[in-house]
């Protein structure tokens, strides 16, 4: 049974390393996560003792990623984004280490600030939620009763998988979470305070989506990639709700974007809406990533 273990696992490492460009060591890592999710025990996972069953699904998930382009954290059900396991499920975005990079940045620079001090807790509104990713690492690396983050997104599914997300790490949380099924076009701003908004909204146009990867493309909310207007019209609301902010902080407004050629464009509708001044932070692949107001 061991001989045919090994054999069966050199096919699908085969099968993972021309759907990952000829990478055998990328390909190894991935059948090593299959393996995790489908044998829990970590000796028979190492001696390749395992049940028929368990290679009978390992071959089924190898299939679905190969074939399918079923992107590997659907199969595996999380995704690791700030020291959280994210559960991911389609068609929710999947959370990126793009973002992941941003959010701590952004959770850096509120700690320089004495916000403890602040009155009431720090409002946070995070727009465009997803997976409740952004707003669950906040409320986990912030100061304990700093803030309060507040999710919105337009998908039901979304906000119903950010819930079970947040039922599932309450427990290491140091400030309260909410998440709303809310369409932002929609979104009153003035009745409520808001201090500080964190988005990664839409932001392909559908010349590129058309471009995209089908492991994107097949599996991954249309709504949560892609954006009329050059990719921008989500910012463009975002941009309306950050000029009714009063800042109690700043910077104050923090939108995840597509590259560069997004850059000019929204930093002058941020001017023409009141918001005097603006940055752009790069990615640690040295792309514009993230459009900052002030």
């Amino acid at each position: 049974m061991r001989s045919k273990i090994v054999s069966q696992q050199a096919k699908w490492i085969k099968l993972l390393s021309a759907a990952c460009e000829g990478d055998i060591g990328h390909a190894k890592r991935q059948l090593f996560w299959l393996k995790e999710k489908v044998v829990p025990d970590s000796h028979r996972r190492m001696t390749n003792d395992l049940l028929d069953q368990e290679v009978d699904l390992l071959d089924q998930y190898v299939h679905e990623h190969v074939h399918h382009h079923k992107p590997l954290q659907y199969i595996l059900g999380t995704q690791p984004f700030c020291e959280l396991d994210i559960l991911t499920r389609p068609p929710t975005l999947i959370p990126r280490w793009e973002t992941e990079e941003w959010t701590y940045k952004v959770i850096d620079l509120i700690k320089q600030h004495d916000i403890s001090a602040m009155k009431r807790p720090l409002h946070i509104l995070d727009i465009c939620t997803g997976s409740g990713c952004i707003a669950l690492a906040l409320a986990k690396h912030l100061p304990e009763s700093t803030v309060h983050v507040t999710g919105l997104d337009i998908s039901k599914r979304a906000i119903s998988l950010a819930e079970e997300n947040l039922d599932l790490h309450r427990h290491e949380l140091q400030n309260s979470v909410e998440f709303k099924h809310q369409d932002v076009f929609h979104y009153p701003i003035e009745e409520t305070t808001v201090d500080l908004i964190v988005s990664n909204p839409p932001y392909v146009t559908q010349e590129e989506y058309a471009k995209l990867d089908p492991n994107v493309k097949d599996w991954e909310d249309i709504r949560a990639l892609v954006a009329e207007e050059q990719g921008t019209r989500v910012h463009q609301r975002i941009i309306d709700l950050a000029s009714a902010i009063k800042p109690s902080f700043s910077p104050f407004l923090f939108m995840e974007i597509g590259g560069t050629h997004q850059v000019s464009l929204l930093k002058q509708m941020m001017k023409d809406k009141g918001i005097k001044k603006s940055t752009v932070w790069k990615d640690l692949a040295g792309q514009d990533r993230v459009v900052v107001g002030y």
